[in-house]
């Protein structure tokens, strides 16, 4: 991994936490593609900030990340002529071919490659270029991600599942183009951000924009019967950063929600109150995808009386405190519920209190 001086390092921090982007650094700099990320701009996002986007990717280059843009459709010469202003571009025609040689050589003399398809729309250019030049794709738009009809983010469109009616106008059908390209090729990383947010949609679990993906395959068990305990152990130690203390804590589960590749779990256990989320564990290859919004709902869809507690550290607390009915402080320990009769209230909060730890500590 790259060394970070301090003021790489002092700029990443402004961008996110510390934990987050040395992990995506890490997964990044181990990618075998010609380039790391393909970058898709709209008009619209070049008139307004070409010189941000230029140092965005020439900050990239600097931590070894090779990013490449695709200019395509009827605006593809204006957007050049506008990035042609920044020195730190190179062009060839999408036409030329040899688009992982061209890429190489533009990394090699610290440059950004600009593959350019006038006559070429997205959805044709793009199957050409992913996965054999990058996994991941960033559609770059001058409005950002997407939004609700109402006016509110869309963090994540699922493109087998039922969303939100997207409001407009859209210079582009992204769900569609998305949805086609998730299917053509599974396993790659299409969203839609900002040009000022770019690095922020690229090294944090959050992300700044609108994440594309087909939808989770989960399962529902009664107990552990038919699920590989060890995957499950595995999977919530890595989650958790702990060691279990102990497998047999897997025996109270009454219900657990899985995704089917072990990439994301939530275990309940009954309880007079309601059920008790014992574990919420999403694995660190699959944060920032979205996957435990699809166990949430799945979860809350299915139950309404719900409570759990959280480490006064977790950096999710101000998730849950917006999922919450209602929460209470007691020592290091925040019990949340929602659903939960209020005659019941103390009685969880003593049971969160009390409850000892299934993990060690490190």
């Amino acid at each position: 991994m790259i060394i970070l001086n301090k003021t790489i390092r002092l700029f990443l921090d402004g961008i996110g936490r510390r934990d987050e982007y040395e992990f995506y650094l890490e997964k990044f700099q181990s990618i075998d593609t010609a380039c790391f990320a393909l970058l898709c701009p709209d008009l619209g996002s070049i008139e307004a900030g070409a010189g941000v986007l230029a140092f965005d990717l020439q900050f990239l280059l600097r931590l070894e990340l090779v990013p490449a843009i695709l200019l395509c459709g009827v605006h593809a010469e204006s957007m050049q002529t506008l990035l042609a202003r920044e020195p730190i571009f190179v062009f060839q025609p999408l036409e030329a071919g040899a688009a992982a040689e061209f890429i190489q050589q533009a990394a090699g003399s610290e440059k950004v490659p600009v593959l350019v398809g006038q006559q070429v729309p997205w959805d044709e250019a793009l199957p050409r270029l992913v996965p054999a030049v990058a996994r991941r794709v960033h559609f770059v738009r001058a409005a950002g991600g997407l939004q609700t009809v109402s006016g509110e983010p869309l963090p994540y469109v699922y493109t087998r599942k039922e969303n939100p009616l997207i409001g407009g106008p859209l210079e582009y059908d992204f769900p569609a183009l998305a949805g086609k390209l998730l299917e053509q090729r599974p396993g790659i990383h299409l969203s839609v951000t900002s040009p000022i947010n770019l690095l922020r949609e690229v090294f944090t679990v959050r992300g700044a924009g609108t994440l594309f993906r087909r939808g989770s395959e989960l399962q529902r068990f009664q107990g552990t019967e038919g699920i590989d305990r060890r995957r499950l152990a595995e999977l919530l130690e890595t989650s958790f950063g702990k060691k279990l203390k102990s497998p047999a804590c897997l025996d109270r589960v009454a219900l657990a929600y899985l995704e089917k590749d072990y990439r994301g779990a939530v275990l309940l256990e009954r309880h007079a109150a309601g059920h008790y989320l014992s574990k919420f564990a999403v694995g660190r290859e699959a944060r920032g995808e979205g996957l435990a919004m699809e166990l949430w709902r799945e979860v809350c869809r299915d139950h309404n009386a719900l409570f759990w507690r959280s480490n006064e550290g977790n950096p999710f607390n101000s998730w849950y405190h917006k999922q919450a009915d209602g929460h209470h402080v007691a020592g290091k320990w925040q019990t949340f519920w929602r659903g939960v009769p209020a005659e019941a209230v103390s009685g969880i909060i003593e049971y969160c209190t009390e409850r000892e730890e299934d993990f060690l500590e490190p």
